[in-house]
């Protein structure tokens, strides 16, 4: 019980959450059938994909477009297990979803179509973000694909960060040809930590 208690001691992780029981009440009172089920999925899909987006291009691949991030980005990669830099600030998904859920508004204008897709959108959220923790924290996860995954993203912190960028799937990383080491070395800010080596030993 203590990892649970852990993970939700951070202000993201309740922010979500509580975003998260609005919206299933939502979508439960404004059920519309497939069309509910439909947009569910859309909304996990739009972070599925954004996912691997941002922590391919914005957090490795192109660190000037957003500075502040890369910097938070690169201590937790200098400093993996620290739970001070395994999730963001909370104030940067408040302002995500500022400016989402009003887009998503725009786009559908039916609350029975909006509160599923930003649902969603939380609960893939939510899956991520106990999967990031879960890789990092002394948790073994009880299912096989949670154990690869653990695998997969450990690989991107301590042999390759320019590869293994999915951390809930690894769709993008087949699709995108990056679910194998690259030819590019680590940055200094990067995954050169001390573990490094051990962890090469041992796989």
């Amino acid at each position: 019980m203590f990892k649970y208690r852990e993970f939700y001691t951070h202000s993201v992780i309740r922010f979500i959450s509580a975003l998260s029981i609005v919206g299933v009440t939502l979508c439960c009172y404004y059920f519309d059938g497939y069309a509910t089920i439909l947009a569910l999925a859309l909304g996990a899909l739009v972070y599925a994909v954004a996912e691997y987006v941002v922590h391919r291009y914005l957090l490795h691949e192109f660190p000037r477009l957003l500075p502040v991030l890369y910097r938070g980005h690169a201590e937790h990669h200098r400093q993996p297990q620290e739970m001070k830099y395994l999730f963001s600030p909370v104030h940067y998904d408040i302002l995500i979803y500022c400016v989402y859920i009003p887009l998503v508004w725009l786009l559908f204008r039916r609350i029975s179509v909006v509160a599923p897709v930003v649902t969603g959108t939380l609960l893939f959220q939510l899956y991520y973000q106990w999967m990031h923790y879960a890789a990092h924290r002394p948790v073994v996860p009880r299912t096989a694909w949670g154990r690869w995954m653990k695998k997969k993203h450990l690989l991107h912190h301590y042999k390759d960060e320019y590869a293994w960028y999915g951390v809930s799937h690894p769709v993008l990383d087949y699709a995108m040809g990056t679910h194998k080491e690259s030819d590019r070395p680590a940055r200094k800010a990067g995954t050169e930590t001390e573990n490094s080596s051990s962890f090469r030993n041992e796989g």
